[in-house]
């Protein structure tokens, strides 16, 4: 495997024409002119720039006579189908399919007088045979679970030595935000950019978290009213946990590191390993979406609608398609038809 396999061309590296393109398409860089992706949320412009740098990183290792040509004339099927059998080496199918999405999209505001739906057939036929992840099961429960008792164990601990400890403030903190999660949950940008008194308040004896529109994928806004066991916690936190934390009193991120605030990949990282110790299995922050969606289909089928305002979707649909369980939600319409069945015959 070669160092630059799946490595985007930095942005700065992309050639001049490519970087002004980008830019009027998904930046609105022109006040007077906006581009169809200027709305966009960042982290889907995000996605865009990633992918279109793996592309011209492609380029110029196997076509690098191709980069002085317009962004349009260097996208054809022979170059495509290359493309695939590199990006093949280090990824996945399902993966594949968003890389070639993503230049369809990309390409496409680029170039929008030129048909390029041959592209996108191209990443739906490969998305038809693609056999995805399939991740074991988790629910809500067992990851509100999971939180709690790494706050009970941290306090437990601190409270048997009679000090709290560094060990002790980074389990607490973890099992709150691992809770929390499952309480509230919001994408991981979101959660890594909550403040304490602009998107967490306390308002009576609970505290809410309220994510802004502009740090939502659907520039809808959400709120989310923690429990009053978690609120305890919280306060827990706020009044005796983060204050031991190095440099806390400097910035009001909700989660701090040594002397600055987590990022969202540190918080991936977190969740992941104290998955892996407590459940037997990784769960990623993104799962506790599917977890939640997955719950409420489990546990209330009759209220399952309720998933869409949770995860913040502008439709249903988008919920039912990727973040309840199919097997799950079959099995919820079973047990409700059997009970419309019963009653019946009554």
């Amino acid at each position: 495997m070669t160092r630059h396999l799946n490595s985007g061309l930095p942005f700065h590296a992309w050639p001049l024409q490519d970087r002004e393109l980008f830019g009027r398409a998904f930046e609105g860089v022109d006040l007077f002119d906006r581009g169809p992706g200027s709305s966009l949320a960042p982290a889907t412009k995000y996605g865009r720039k990633a992918n279109y740098g793996l592309w011209l990183n492609f380029l110029s290792h196997t076509f690098p006579d191709t980069l002085v040509l317009p962004p349009g004339e260097r996208v054809d099927r022979k170059r495509i189908q290359e493309y695939v059998d590199y990006l093949r080496e280090n990824c996945r199918e399902t993966t594949i399919v968003h890389c070639l999405a993503r230049l369809f999209y990309t390409i496409r505001a680029f170039c929008p007088d030129r048909d390029w739906h041959w592209l996108y057939r191209i990443s739906r036929r490969i998305a038809a045979k693609a056999v995805p992840i399939k991740h074991r099961q988790v629910l809500s429960s067992e990851l509100y679970a999971l939180g709690l008792r790494l706050m009970d164990r941290a306090l437990i601990k601190a409270n048997a030595l009679g000090r709290l400890t560094k060990s002790c403030a980074i389990a607490y903190r973890d099992g709150l935000l691992i809770a929390t999660l499952a309480e509230a949950p919001m994408r991981r940008g979101a959660f890594s950019r909550l403040q304490i008194g602009d998107h967490v308040v306390r308002i009576g004896q609970q505290w809410c978290l309220m994510v802004p529109a502009e740090n939502t994928k659907t520039r809808n806004a959400q709120e989310y009213e923690l429990s009053k066991r978690l609120s305890r916690s919280m306060d827990t936190y706020l009044d005796q946990i983060r204050p031991e934390f190095p440099g806390a009193d400097t910035h009001n991120s909700l989660w701090p590191y040594e002397g600055r605030p987590m990022t969202d990949k540190m918080i991936r990282r977190r969740i992941i390993k104290w998955t892996r110790l407590g459940l037997g299995f990784e769960v990623n922050p993104h799962r506790f979406r599917n977890a939640a969606a997955t719950f409420i289909s489990i546990a209330d089928p009759g209220n399952i609608r309720v998933a869409k305002d949770l995860l913040g979707h502008r439709s249903f649909a988008m919920t039912e398609k990727h973040y309840i369980d199919g097997a799950q939600s079959r099995t919820a319409g079973r047990e409700l038809a059997a009970i419309l069945a019963e009653r019946g015959r009554t």
